[in-house]
């Protein structure tokens, strides 16, 4: 069975997100997608939703979705994990399985700056989306450095919404239900972060947005 990681702060998970997931399962890359949310420090960024809340909000973005596992392990050390150390979590609890790992366009010429790139690559195929504004091409690879044997690029991929965007959508004094799910939020999310007061706005008057990923 295959198996692929998605992983991000998803502060919050959005429609761009779950598109994401959906479109390596849609192209045969992966029986299983885990999505993993990282634990973020409090001292690190202040405006970003805890990590309990950001945890239930990606279970609510992708219930009922099949071969989608929402993996708490990152959150679950109480500290920030490294990419090649959540992977290598994974490979030790599915031996045999091969993996891959996802990826947006934008991380590409970047991915030699990640821990332990070669490890990363040893341990899996990365999976590249498409990002508006970013070439995905065999050009794109070799500007990389990276083999093009252990890249499979997608460049068709259109995320639906940004996190750009919606963090500037979830900064406004009024935030409808209506509008948060017309701006790229699930249902079930945008009621959540109603219901439960995330991401408002600070009582002195500056927006208390998360930092981009």
């Amino acid at each position: 069975m295959t198996r692929a990681l998605l992983g991000g702060s998803f502060d919050p998970v959005h429609a761009g997100h779950v598109a994401m997931a959906a479109h390596v399962l849609e192209r045969g890359w992966a029986d299983v997608v885990h999505v993993v949310p990282a634990w973020l420090s409090p001292h690190k960024d202040l405006a970003a939703a805890p990590a309990a809340a950001r945890l239930d909000m990606v279970r609510l973005a992708f219930a009922g979705l099949p071969r989608i596992v929402v993996d708490p392990r990152e959150i679950a050390a109480g500290r920030p994990c490294r990419t090649v150390e959540t992977l290598e979590s994974l490979v030790a609890d599915h031996p045999g399985d091969p993996f891959r790992l996802v990826i947006g366009a934008d991380n590409l010429a970047d991915f030699h700056r990640w821990s332990r790139p070669d490890r990363l690559l040893e341990l899996a195929q990365l999976v590249v989306l498409g990002r508006e504004g970013w070439p995905l091409d065999d050009a794109a690879v070799a500007a990389s450095g990276l083999p093009r044997r252990r890249v499979l690029l997608a460049p068709e991929f259109v995320r639906p919404v940004s996190s750009t965007a919606v963090r500037a959508m979830l900064a406004a004094e009024s935030r409808s239900l209506a509008d948060l799910v017309a701006g790229g939020l699930p249902a079930p999310v945008a009621r959540h972060i109603i219901d439960h007061g995330l991401y408002r706005p600070d009582p002195n008057g500056e927006h208390r947005v998360p930092d981009p990923d």
